[in-house]
């Protein structure tokens, strides 16, 4: 059972099977501590309106307001945090590895893990939202707690306010928690328009999230660790065969977290051996999905993403990583069609090009990956120009580089014109990345006036407190 470290904020006694904690009180887990508070969530989840209910649906939150209180299994979540490794970012088992993935946060937690992303990035200007939820452009935070007594305040009122107080409540005991017991005000900027909140990605935020504080626990030994413990609890039923509870054989079985009881407890030295004792056939590397879950929507659309990524991934590995400074090799064989279309017959030359590999030396300026000259195999081109273009040289047996068979000058052609739209598409990038490094230098600028006026303001303060204090030194010495 988890216990607070304190008394409940709400003042009421709490029964050991309720636990309901206080969203800005630790809760010891085994080694760790976390401000992670699925009873306090659920609290708030039981004074809703069903007006208020129905706002929060449309939200794509909607499934979270039917979680069942669960146990977080301190054993199990320790051993698991202890067998991370952030290079590989996956739990090594004694019978290999397993990482989490965006299928898992879409079937547990039934959050979309498509869409814009949710990125708390610097550029994100300061708005007056912020400044009303009480954070400062110096401290982007709003604390859990003044959140929990505005939520108080609403009553039965159903508003867009009342909806946003809600979602960053959320973030802050269940979804986003962190070691301040605050929640990030950036946040709001992706709330604001109550409409548009469904679009994002919260579930790929989610997971992101997670990771890292497995990452912080690992690398720093931190004590508090933040993140959905409770997703990465279920994340541990569904995959790995040690500590599960009971199935609830419940007709409603999305999102999977619907399926489970509640966590029994288990000792550290059980989970141990269970771990190192750990057989093949304990663990599922890939969830299978179900019929019925193949047919929601969040799921449908990760399949078709999932999809196109691959297409796409095998479209450039038969091509190029085309980079910006390829111009003039696709010029090069741009020559070498026009030569064969306008039936320039060089025997010589073809008895030199046919069948053998040529190498297209380029500088992508990238990655190191992306180092390596281009090598392509003619085999059909009865017709060639006998002049060799500067950047052309015959390719040795020690190339080893990416081998593109041309049979058909048409196929030549596609691959031309897939080289010059991956160009165009690149330098599109470096215009919006020079665009977001502006916006990134106005921001910096912007923050160092506001801390030179704060300071100049503490300065100002100082000297006046110092004014009155020899003010007052004096009267005292007149008396």
């Amino acid at each position: 059972m988890v216990k607070a470290a304190g008394k409940s904020s709400i003042g009421a006694t709490n029964s050991p099977d309720e636990l309901f904690v206080s969203a800005f009180l630790f809760q010891n887990i085994g080694s760790f501590s976390t401000r992670f508070s699925l009873p306090s969530f659920l609290k708030q989840v039981k004074r809703l309106t069903v007006h208020q209910s129905e706002a929060l649906q449309k939200t794509g939150f909607g499934n979270l307001l039917s979680i069942p209180n669960q146990r977080l299994n301190k054993s199990l979540l320790d051993e698991l945090m202890r067998r991370w490794d952030t290079n590989k970012q996956a739990f090594v088992l004694p019978r290999g590895e397993i990482s989490l993935n965006l299928m898992d946060i879409a079937l547990i937690l039934s959050l979309r893990v498509v869409g814009p992303p949710v990125s708390l990035v610097n550029s994100i200007p300061f708005g007056d939202l912020e400044r009303d939820y009480g954070a400062v452009i110096w401290k982007r935070k709003i604390t859990v707690t003044s959140l929990e007594s505005k939520l108080n305040s609403f009553g039965d009122l159903c508003s867009d306010e009342f909806v946003i107080t809600f979602l960053m409540y959320t973030f802050g005991t269940f979804l986003f928690p962190n070691a301040n017991g605050t929640v990030d005000s950036r946040l709001l900027s992706y709330i604001q328009d109550v409409d548009s909140i469904r679009r994002f990605s919260w579930g790929e935020a989610v997971l992101k999230d997670v990771c890292n504080w497995l990452d912080q626990r690992k690398m720093k030994s931190v004590k508090y660790v933040g993140g959905c413990l409770l997703f990465l609890q279920i994340w541990s039923f569904e995959h790995i065969d040690i500590a599960r509870p009971a199935l609830l054989g419940s007709s409603v079985s999305f999102p999977r977290v619907f399926k489970w009881d509640k966590s029994k407890l288990h000792s550290k030295q059980q989970i141990m051996s269970q771990f190192k004792s750990l057989h093949n056939d304990q663990v599922t590397q890939e969830l299978q999905l179900t019929s019925w879950e193949s047919e929601i929507d969040i799921i449908k659309e990760l399949l078709e993403a999932q999809s196109n990524e691959k297409e796409h991934s095998e479209v450039e590995n038969s091509c190029v990583n085309s980079p910006i400074d390829c111009e003039s090799e696709v010029d090069t064989i741009k020559e070498l069609l026009e030569a064969h279309s306008n039936g320039k017959e060089h025997s010589e030359a073809e008895n030199s090009f046919v069948n053998s590999p040529i190498v297209i030396d380029c500088d992508f300026g990238a990655t190191p990956q992306m180092m390596s000259p281009i090598i392509i195999e003619v085999k059909s081109v009865s017709k060639i120009i006998h002049k060799k273009p500067k950047l052309i040289r015959s390719a040795s047996q020690n190339d080893a580089n990416t081998i593109i068979t041309i049979g058909e000058e048409e196929d030549l052609r596609r691959r031309v014109k897939m080289l010059e739209e991956k160009i165009m598409e690149l330098q599109k990038e470096n215009v919006e990345l020079m665009g977001e490094n502006e916006e990134l230098r106005k921001d910096n600028k912007l923050l160092r006036l506001s801390s030179d006026n704060l300071v100049l303001e503490i300065v100002n303060s100082s000297l006046y407190i110092s004014s009155l204090i020899q003010q007052l030194d004096d009267r005292f010495c007149n008396l």
